[in-house]
């Protein structure tokens, strides 16, 4: 009987450890979940940016939910268990699919560590062997439904009241609800210009409203829903992006080039004035501020993107490199 009362506590003590996990990792992607939605563009399997803050505060639900279960040992007959290990497969398909394909680098899933493919998958396993461990004490060998905490010697063989386990539903739904309330209105708006009707009657492809910049630099001001502009967009913390600087000065100053005004990611701030202080730019520099979101949303899959905007549409744009004037010229016409 001691024997299954020490086993029965370990077990409830793996359930603990990884709903702790689950929650522990939930609550940083909570707090910056434009950062997140950035994060799960990695795995490719998103084909419309426009869907990744979606797609984040779902994931962000389901970890929270799940985390808070496990917590308060609500375990529904087996059925969050088998949850648990269904999200862990999900999870390790989709890493080992962008380290293959992708090169993948940090899988995201614990923003408060940098966790490599081959890290992340070795902690799915052991998180999935501790939930194997729950599934066989507390589920399998005693048929206790899926609420039980109670001390395993008064409630082995029985049922607790379903009252409970409707309680601890509740919490873990109204813990879930609360972080993606907290982390929704906090998604970056990014305006997108009205897809144009192509010669099939079809929407084209959707692209950024470079109108939403108006805005005021030391050099003047700029409303890039009206006129001609060529806009780099930079980090001010990426090396090939201060490389650039010189071509950029180079074509702005050649003739007949439209002005140019750079939209400038900063990951905290003074990033923009080092940069400047660095780099020596011609052409004037706007902040978007600490907007990873906005930002991935203007570049590509390149830090770098220079885009030629014609009335705050997108109307051409070259990544990883600086084009000559004659591309420039001849996008124009």
């Amino acid at each position: 009987m001691a024997s299954e009362h020490i086993r029965r506590i370990s077990a409830r003590i793996c359930e603990f450890v990884v709903g702790v996990y689950f929650v522990v990792g939930a609550l940083p992607k909570a707090w910056d979940i434009n950062r997140f939605s950035v994060q799960m563009s990695a795995y490719h399997v998103i084909p419309e940016k426009a869907w990744l803050p979606w797609f984040a505060l779902t994931t962000l639900f389901l970890e929270m939910s799940l985390g808070v279960a496990l917590l308060l040992g609500l375990r529904l007959r087996g059925v969050t268990i088998v949850a648990l290990q269904l999200m862990l497969a999900f999870f390790t398909v989709l890493i080992i699919y962008a380290w293959v394909f992708y090169g993948l680098k940090d899988c995201g899933c614990f923003p408060l560590l940098k966790m490599s493919p081959p890290v992340s998958i070795a902690k799915n396993v052991v998180l999935a062997l501790l939930g194997l461990v729950v599934w066989k004490v507390l589920i399998r060998n005693s048929g206790a439904d899926a609420g039980e905490t109670e001390t395993p010697a008064v409630t082995v063989g029985k049922f607790p009241s379903w009252r409970g386990a409707a309680v601890r539903f509740v919490i873990a739904f109204l813990a879930a609800a609360a972080a993606v309330g907290y982390a929704a209105p906090r998604v970056e708006h990014i305006a997108q210009t009205t897809p144009p009707t192509t010669d099939k009657g079809k929407g084209g492809e959707a692209g950024i409203d470079f109108g939403q910049f108006v805005f005021m630099t030391d050099m003047g001001s700029y409303d890039l829903g009206k006129g001609i502009y060529l806009v780099p967009v930079l980090s001010m913390t990426c090396e090939d992006c201060m490389g650039k600087v010189p071509l950029l000065n180079e074509l702005m100053s050649q003739p007949g080039m439209p002005p140019m005004v750079a939209l400038c990611y900063e990951d905290k701030a003074g990033d923009l004035d080092n940069f400047r202080g660095q780099t020596q730019p011609m052409f004037p520099l706007h902040a978007l501020g600490n907007q990873p979101l906005l930002y991935f949303n203007l570049r590509g899959e390149d830090p770098f993107r220079l885009t030629l905007v014609r009335d705050g549409r997108a109307i051409a744009h070259w990544d990883e490199r600086v084009p000559s004037t004659e591309e420039v010229t001849e996008a124009l016409k």
